[in-house]
């Protein structure tokens, strides 16, 4: 079942613990590849230290944090592995990058 926008922009918390089972799916031409979340953090945004956006802080590659919930950050840990982060809830921060 496809998860609707209307499902990401909830509660930060209630979002990470729904989307634990789930699967992601990604298809090509080439085939079907998915994979279940399996492990899963919650960040509140620019009040929570440990986010990317703590205090708004802004570079064009993480626009995706700063838009409203079912959009997709992905960026590299320790230069080989790759972290995709779900955003939830409404828009933060955006006035100060417009």
């Amino acid at each position: 079942m496809k998860l609707e926008r209307s499902f990401y922009t909830r509660d930060t918390i209630t979002v990470a613990k729904e989307l634990l089972g789930c699967y992601l799916v990604h298809k090509t031409a080439a085939g079907v590849t998915k994979g279940q979340i399996v492990v899963v953090e919650a960040y509140k945004g620019p009040k929570d230290k440990g986010a990317h956006s703590y205090r708004c802080r802004h570079t064009p590659k993480m626009d995706p944090l700063f838009k409203n919930g079912g959009f997709a950050y992905v960026f590299q840990v320790y230069g080989h592995n790759y972290c995709l982060n779900v955003v939830t809830q409404k828009e933060t921060c955006l006035k100060l990058f417009s």
